[in-house]
């Protein structure tokens, strides 16, 4: 008989002799996690208290209902030390109707927790003040497993008692379980599962799971945090798998999200050993980083509404002609290519998150996530193949790869650098062609053999739109440059937007000289006093300042009483191969 699990409710536990648990399910976010509380005979055990007022305040009356049915002592199991799963414990244990309450979790958390480790225990990314959390038992601990066998506790309210063991897992690792009585011949089962962190547990009883934040740990901005380990953690998918199978356990209950029937959590399991797998060299996750990434993604949402934006207008002034040109098919068809008003309220939403940040409400980390949330469904709405067909491609690859960028630097890596060994001159050339070439030619339009030819070429004539045609570039080039490393087709569209915007801001003479010093290849852009501001404000700098070292290049500026400029160095091939 399948026995569906409900949130928030007391309900039966399957697969024990008359246990009944609460589950306190959250909507998945950082602020804290899901809670549990186990009613057995001899025990009431609650794992995860979390971190909330509100959350600790309902699992108080559900534990008073308990106790009021049937004292016993309470322990709090916590599945490991991170904040969010246990910064409530100590205001829990200051409950006087509740009794004497003891506290276990793994050894090395219950040690983070006891010595204030704002690092294991993610204090620091959390942004939260962490008094000191004392721990009554320490759950399986080095000396209980050297021992082994059974063990017997003091604890306020009566004895604890509880049997240590490894089991060997065929063709698998070890896997250390403890094995606590709960009363009326049901057991709580205790199993190590690190990798997440390396005091990661989940636990057992009846036909339940309880797996922590096993399913998110290979989640972006948890996946090379503190304490995290990817060998420890392809083993622990394994552990896992072979519990789920020879446990019978028909639920999984995390540490975040909903519960989980046994098939779910097993296909969950195989595809995080897979992506699990892929996830070598990626940075560490600190609150440096966090402060880092919160930054660039405030800029890079920026420029990436600013482009939607570009795109969009481009996208409607085609529709609104064709409209005029009594083309009245192709033009709703192009105003169906994009959902503007999902793109709009995307955009709306994390401008309120951000201002939320600066007001002190959010963490960088909660931006960090925020921002990947929204980049993922940017993607997803954002489809460039039909635009491409009439719209400045240069302008889709800076959108594709602005959304590509920082869904690899949210997952924890650096974005990919095509490095080649390039003539600057010749590219400079290049870009100096596209300032002057048209995407369409006339005849493609009044000649065309078919229909769909003809609206092909009309759409790429109407989206067209030249920013550098009415400025005056002037290219100055040291012929003799030693070739330089860089990803040119990166390198290429920045300067293509730089030069673009230099243009907006009625800047009618643009020059460009390359040189070469000791090592160092350099493009001077240089503009002339206008009236006008610089028109790259500091978010904007530090925009181009990113782009062009992805380039593999690196940007400064300098003001002078003629006007301002720019200058990009890279370094030489021969320099860098006397680097290496």
């Amino acid at each position: 008989m399948i026995i569906m699990i409900k949130s928030n409710i007391i309900q039966p536990i399957p697969g024990t002799r008359g246990m009944k648990f609460y589950p306190y399910i959250r909507k998945i976010d950082l602020m804290s996690s899901n809670s549990f509380i186990l009613s057995g005979d001899d025990q009431i055990a609650v794992i995860d208290p979390g971190a909330l007022d509100d959350q600790l305040d309902c699992l108080v009356d559900n534990i008073a209902a308990m106790l009021s049915e049937k004292p016993r002592p309470v322990i709090v199991y916590l599945t490991h030390a991170h904040l969010d799963h246990c910064f409530q414990l100590n205001r829990l244990r200051r409950i006087k109707d509740l009794g004497d309450i003891t506290a276990a979790a793994q050894e090395i958390g219950a040690d983070a927790l006891i010595s204030q480790d704002a690092e294991l225990t993610l204090a620091d990314l959390l942004g939260k003040e962490m008094a000191p959390i004392p721990v009554d038992i320490k759950l399986l601990s080095r000396m209980d497993l050297i021992i082994g066998g059974a063990h017997e506790l003091e604890i306020k309210g009566g004895k604890f008692s509880y049997c240590v063991d490894s089991i060997k897992i065929r063709y698998g690792p070890i896997l250390q379980m403890q094995t606590i009585s709960l009363g009326n011949g049901d057991l709580l089962e205790i199993y190590s599962i690190p990798g997440h962190s390396p005091d990661s547990l989940c636990l057992r009883v009846g036909c339940l799971l309880f797996t922590g934040d096993l399913f998110f740990a290979p989640n972006p901005g948890m996946a090379g945090a503190y304490g995290w380990n990817q060998s420890d953690l392809i083993k622990s998918i394994y552990k896992t798998m072979w519990i789920l199978e020879k446990r019978n356990i028909s639920y999984c209950c995390s540490g975040h999200g909903r519960i989980v029937d046994v098939d779910r959590a097993w296909n969950t399991l195989r595809s995080m050993y897979q992506d699990v797998l892929s996830l070598s060299g990626l940075e560490e996750i600190t609150q440096h980083w966090a402060r880092n990434t919160a930054i660039y993604a405030e800029d890079l949402m920026r420029e990436l509404e600013r482009l939607f934006t570009i795109i969009i207008g481009r996208l409607a002034y085609v529709s609104h002609v064709l409209e005029w040109l009594e083309e009245s098919r192709d033009a709703e068809y192009m105003q169906k290519l994009i959902d503007i008003k999902q793109i709009d309220e995307l955009f709306f939403e994390f401008n309120c998150f951000v201002k939320e940040l600066h007001m002190g409400k959010k963490l960088d980390w909660d931006l960090v996530h925020k921002a990947g949330q929204i980049i993922k469904k940017l993607d997803q709405v954002f489809e460039s193949k039909e635009l491409g067909s009439f719209l400045d491609r240069s302008l889709l690859r800076r959108a594709n790869r602005m959304l590509n960028d920082y869904a690899i630097t949210y997952r924890g890596f650096k974005p990919i650098y095509y490095a080649d060994d390039v003539d600057l001159n010749a590219i400079l050339k290049e870009v100096l062609d596209f300032s002057k070439s048209r995407p369409y030619e006339d005849d493609a339009i009044l000649y065309a053999d078919l229909y769909e030819d003809y609206l092909r070429a009309l759409r790429a004539r109407i989206a067209y739109v030249n920013l550098l045609e009415r400025t005056i570039l002037k290219f100055k080039a040291d012929k003799n440059l030693p070739l330089v490393r860089m990803d040119k087709e990166r390198f290429r569209d920045s300067l293509i937007d730089l030069l673009e915007r230099l243009a907006s801001a009625v800047a009618t003479e643009i020059q460009i000289i390359t040189s070469s010093n000791q090592g160092w290849v350099s493009i001077c852009i240089a503009v002339p006093r206008t009236d006008g501001d610089y028109p790259l404000d500091e978010q904007t700098w530090r925009f181009f300042e990113r782009s062009f070292a992805l380039c593999g290049g690196v940007i400064q500026r300098e003001y002078t009483c003629d006007g301002y400029a720019m200058q990009i160095e890279f370094l030489s091939c021969e320099s860098f191969l006397l680097s290496c």
